[in-house]
């Protein structure tokens, strides 16, 4: 393999376990009681618009399509995320489920 190959096969496997770390936060904020005060939206929406831009970039600029799917995967995540919390601020009834 060459280093270029190598360097997709990390960034593939790195940027894959992100899309998989969002879950945990998405949780997290589902289950919170208190609308969700510890999680900066504002860092999620930042985190959502890089990735929207780089998904930009990797279609105009490269053609890059796996680098595009990567980063759409990673700005669902964010989104999703984004989502979840202005749900929870604006309603901010308590999950349905009891805190653990």
């Amino acid at each position: 393999m060459t280093l270029a190959e190598y360097s997709m096969t990390a960034f593939a496997l790195l940027n894959g376990g992100r899309v998989l770390a969002y879950m945990p936060q998405i949780v997290c904020v589902y289950r919170c009681r208190n609308r969700a005060q510890a999680v900066s939206l504002m860092t999620w929406v930042m985190f959502a618009a890089a990735n929207i831009a780089t998904v930009s970039y990797a279609l105009t600029s490269s053609s890059d399509f796996v680098m595009a799917g990567v980063f759409g995967l990673n700005a669902l995540g964010c989104t999703a995320i984004v989502a979840l919390v202005a749900f929870r601020r604006m309603f901010g009834s308590p999950s349905l489920q009891p805190a653990r």
